[in-house]
C-alpha cells in the first residue's frame, strides 16, 4: 500500500463524521417542525387530531423510494424512513399498538416494529375481538389477521358500522418488504378510530350483504355497473344472508353515491353496502435486482 493511503482514509472518515453531524442537525430541526405542527392541529381543533396520517406517509415513502438511487438498498432507506415517521407521530400524540397474531408468530411482531417504530409499545391480545376493544381506547392502533375464506368467526363483519366513530381499515402491512430480509409470507391489517385519507394508488374496502345464491360473477357484473371495480377477498355467511368483503380499485369514501347505485340496480340481490375503510396500494418487495 502506499503511504499516501491512510492519510485518504483519514479524510474519508472525517467525511462522514461531517455528513453524520450534518444528519443530525436537519433530524433536529425536523422534530423541531413536527412539534409545531403538533400544536398547531390542536389549537386548530381544540383537540388531538388524527395522530397518523396513512395517506401522506405513503406518499412521502413513495416519493423518497422513487427518488433513490445509489450503493444504499432501498429497503435500508425505507426503514429509516418509516422510524423517522413513527417518532415523529409519537411526538405529536403518544400512540400504542394492539396486535391479534394467533400463532404469535414472531414475523407479526417484527413487521408491527418496522412499521410503527421501535418506540411504539405493542400490547399481543388473545382475540380479534379484544383487538377492536383497544382501538375504542385514545390513541391505539389495532392490526389484525389478513381476512380469508376460513375464519369460523371472522373480525372484518365488526366494521360495518355507521357510527361516526367507527373502526376503519387504515393501512395494509407491510408497506414495504425486503428481497432478503423475510422468511414467510405476512399479511396484516391495520385498524383505527381515524378515518383513512386518499393517496395517489389506494384500495378500498367494502362489505356487501348479499343473497346467497349471487354468483361472482354476477357480483362482478353489479359492481361494474356502479361503476366500481374489485373482488371478493372472504365471505362469511349467516342466517340466510351473506356477507362479502370486497377490495376494489381507488379511494372510496363511506357516503360514496357508487354505494347506492351498487344496492339500487341489484334487484334485491345486494341489500347494503358499507365502506369501512382504506389503505395505500403497498411498495411490495425492494431490491429484487
Amino acid at each position: 500500500m502506499s503511504e499516501e493511503a491512510p492519510a485518504g482514509l483519514d479524510k474519508l472518515r472525517e467525511d462522514i463524521d461531517r455528513i453524520d453531524r450534518e444528519l443530525h442537525q436537519l433530524l433536529r430541526e425536523r422534530a423541531a417542525v413536527v412539534r409545531r405542527i403538533g400544536l398547531a392541529k390542536r389549537t386548530a381543533s381544540g383537540e388531538r387530531a388524527a395522530f397518523i396520517r396513512p395517506g401522506r406517509e405513503a406518499e412521502l415513502m413513495r416519493g423518497r423510494i422513487g427518488d433513490h438511487d445509489g450503493a444504499l438498498p432501498a429497503a435500508s432507506v425505507a426503514r429509516i424512513w418509516r422510524e423517522i415517521l413513527s417518532g415523529a407521530c409519537q411526538m405529536q400524540a403518544p400512540f400504542g399498538v394492539a396486535l391479534y397474531s394467533p400463532e404469535r408468530s414472531i414475523s407479526h411482531w417484527d413487521l408491527v416494529r418496522n412499521h410503527f417504530g421501535s418506540l411504539t409499545p405493542i400490547r399481543l391480545c388473545a382475540s380479534a375481538q379484544r383487538v377492536l376493544q383497544e382501538v375504542g381506547q385514545q390513541n391505539t392502533i389495532g392490526v389484525l389477521p389478513w381476512p380469508d375464506h376460513e375464519e369460523a368467526q371472522p373480525w372484518w363483519p365488526n366494521l360495518a358500522s355507521e357510527d361516526a366513530r367507527a373502526v376503519n381499515i387504515v393501512s395494509a402491512l407491510p408497506f414495504y418488504e425486503s428481497a432478503t430480509g423475510r422468511f414467510e409470507s405476512r399479511r396484516l391489517m391495520a385498524v383505527a378510530t381515524y378515518p383513512p385519507e386518499p393517496s395517489s394508488d389506494d384500495v378500498s374496502y367494502m362489505i356487501v350483504d348479499t343473497h346467497p345464491e349471487l354468483s361472482r360473477t354476477r357480483l362482478g357484473a353489479l359492481l361494474n355497473q356502479a361503476g366500481l371495480k374489485g373482488g371478493v377477498m372472504a365471505t362469511y355467511g349467516r342466517e340466510g344472508l351473506m356477507k362479502q368483503l370486497l377490495e376494489l380499485d381507488g379511494f372510496i369514501g363511506r357516503q360514496d353515491e357508487r354505494l347506492g347505485r351498487l344496492v339500487g340496480g341489484s334487484d334485491g340481490a345486494i341489500t347494503r353496502a358499507a365502506v369501512i375503510g382504506a389503505s395505500a396500494r403497498p411498495l411490495g418487495v425492494l431490491d429484487t435486482e
